[in-house]
């Protein structure tokens, strides 16, 4: 199924900036102070990418099929439990920024909150993915139609406003932040 393959695809690269920025997070204690090229940039694709493009793809297009398409409540349930959870990503997200400049200008306490929330977020975002990987996937793959697949596929393009090439400049993006930060794309998938 196109959808889903699409779904893990964008799974293993969030999967990789998590583990940058852990990278950044590590660094960060082991030196008293952050990273800001990087961490800037990977606040930026974790906005645009994962709490961007990639929940938009869920909660616009494949979220309200599989509701349309839930035999039981427990499967609704499992929707909405996913749309919780990216709103708590958000939130994650928001503290995050909120501490992110005084953490770049050397402010302690900005530097240690931001430590703290990137551990939360890092953690929420693989439980997350777990989540969706083992009971969403596979409950889209039981419930969805071929019809509901190129349906949702169409929506996932619509939302591409730039296309496949703005989807791959992200991608070598996180790919050179891999890079740059010494993290084994193999390692995180």
């Amino acid at each position: 199924m196109w959808t889903t393959a699409v779904l893990r695809e964008e799974h293993r690269w969030i999967l990789r900036m998590l583990a940058c920025l852990e990278r950044v997070g590590v660094e960060s204690e082991r030196h008293g102070r952050l990273d800001a090229e990087n961490a800037a940039e990977l606040m930026a694709l974790f906005a645009r990418f994962a709490d961007g493009l990639h929940q938009d793809r869920e909660e616009r297009c494949l979220f309200p099929r599989l509701l349309a398409r839930a035999r039981s409540v427990e499967e609704r349930l499992q929707v909405a439990r996913l749309s919780g959870e990216h709103e708590q990503e958000r939130r994650a997200m928001a503290r995050m920024n909120g501490e992110l400049l005084g953490a770049i200008f050397g402010e302690t306490r900005s530097l240690r909150d931001f430590q703290g929330e990137a551990h939360r977020y890092v953690q929420l975002q693989r439980g997350h993915i777990l989540y969706e990987n083992q009971a969403l996937l596979p409950l889209a793959e039981l419930l969805l139609t071929r019809e509901d697949d190129e349906t949702v596929m169409q929506g996932f393009v619509s939302l591409e406003h730039e296309g496949p090439v703005k989807l791959r400049r992200i991608f070598e993006r996180i790919g050179a932040l891999c890079s740059r930060l010494r993290v084994d794309p193999a390692e995180t998938a």
